[in-house]
């Protein structure tokens, strides 16, 4: 905010402030007590919210490390999972390569039994 706008509320705040002390039909005992405790109010809620605020910080930041942790975990399952079906399923793709080039081999000497007929 630019140094007029500030200078302009604070004037405008304090004008209004004074005038609503002048023309107030309350006695200036009776100010000062609606002033204390409108100022003791307004204390506590600014407390309860700044309370509000750190604890939300709190949640997020303990949000973020049992995120982080659960990934990190679920992360490791999915490579140990993916390490396990590749040992386990190494010999049968090793047997089916075999097993295609034996039949690629059996349809070439079948094509080539073909053709001297």
């Amino acid at each position: 905010m630019s140094n007029h706008f500030m200078n302009g509320l604070i004037l405008g705040a304090a004008a209004g402030g004074i005038y609503g002390l002048l023309k107030s039909p309350r006695t200036g005992k009776e100010n000062r007590a609606v002033l204390k405790t409108y100022v003791d109010d307004t204390t506590v809620l600014v407390n309860d919210v700044s309370k509000s605020v750190n604890d939300l910080k709190g949640a997020i930041a303990q949000l973020t490390n049992e995120g982080k942790t659960l990934a990190e975990e679920f992360t490791q399952d999915v490579k140990e999972s993916v390490d396990e079906f590749t040992y386990e399923a190494e010999p049968r793709m090793r047997r089916i390569q075999e097993h295609t080039e034996k039949l690629t081999a059996d349809v070439e000497d079948l094509t080539q039994s073909m053709k001297q007929v």
